[in-house]
């Protein structure tokens, strides 16, 4: 396993220009801010980063410079540190389009949480399905836990439905510090907005990111089709013409109109994400622009 495994060694280099945003901590400490570290014996060590104009010298490792010839600063952990808690939606219904909506939710985490592990940022995972052998990683920080952290998404399987208030409201139970919570799901969910609500009560600043098929937004007309639940195996038989066509359309965005409304309404970032568009141009266009990064 390398971090190679979900990419390839030029997109990690630019993945190192961006940074997470937290509009809690900005308002807190000023926009640019990333975290605090303090150096001190009873504060556990995370990372070094190279020396910068302006550091104490204090919090130079010494040793390190001794061995190496440059200057490093030391970093530790403190209560300032950023908990990013990053949910991906296992279900079934997630492990289907072309390209495959699971497998790109698994590389976006992976791009988003090496971005807070090489910010210096605590992360935490879970995969969210209908609650059957939940999966979690961490709390972990550093770049030491690139690698593990991509081997934990590379190795999640899709099963079940997702009972997203349930899965959400167990997980929060686990997790006594809230943070940043980026829900990754095409948040085909009865409960969707309840499960939300459950990280807003436990004081989680919530990002949904929405994920859909190209399939799902314009499905083939003209034909016979089987539609397959794929949480459940109900099968049925429609035809789709154009007049249908159309209609399924308006639904469709009035859809993710209301859910994008319910999340503004609940101080909930909501980006919707096309699982045609390159990783890249969703971090470095849509996301940027929403304000989810920098």
């Amino acid at each position: 396993m390398s971090e190679q495994g979900l990419f390839d060694s030029s997109f990690l280099n630019k993945l190192d220009r961006l940074a997470l945003i937290s509009r809690r901590r900005v308002a807190r400490y000023g926009k640019g801010e990333r975290r605090s570290t303090r150096k001190g014996s009873s504060l556990e060590f995370v990372d070094y980063r190279h020396y910068s104009a302006g550091d104490d010298p204090r919090q130079v490792d010494w040793n390190a410079y001794g061995r190496s010839g440059n200057l490093f600063v030391k970093l530790f952990e403190d209560e300032e540190v950023l908990t990013v808690h990053f949910l991906l939606d296992v279900s079934r219904s997630m492990d289907w389009g072309q390209p495959n909506k699971l497998e790109y939710g698994r590389r976006l985490a992976g791009a988003l949480g090496y971005i807070a592990l090489t910010g210096l940022d605590r992360i935490a995972a879970a995969t969210i399905s209908d609650g059957e052998g939940r999966e979690s990683f961490g709390p972990a920080w550093g770049r030491r836990q690139i690698i593990p952290f991509f081997a934990f998404l590379e190795n999640s399987k899709p099963r079940g439905q997702t009972d997203l208030a349930a899965a959400l409201g167990r997980y929060v139970q686990a997790q006594p510090r809230p943070g940043l919570a980026i829900l990754i799901s095409d948040l085909l969910s009865p409960s969707v907005e309840a499960g939300i609500k459950r990280l807003v009560a436990q004081h989680y600043e919530v990002a949904v990111l929405h994920l859909v098929a190209p399939q799902e937004q314009t499905p083939p007309t003209g034909e016979g089709l089987r539609l397959v639940d794929r949480e459940t195996g109900h099968a049925v038989e429609v035809y789709l013409d154009q007049r249908a066509l159309v209609l399924y359309q308006q639904r469709f965005a009035e859809w993710g109109a209301a859910l994008q409304h319910f999340c503004s309404r609940h101080d909930v970032l909501y980006q919707r994400l096309d699982s045609a568009v390159p990783l890249e141009q969703a971090l470095f266009g849509l996301l940027q622009r929403r304000g989810i990064l920098r």
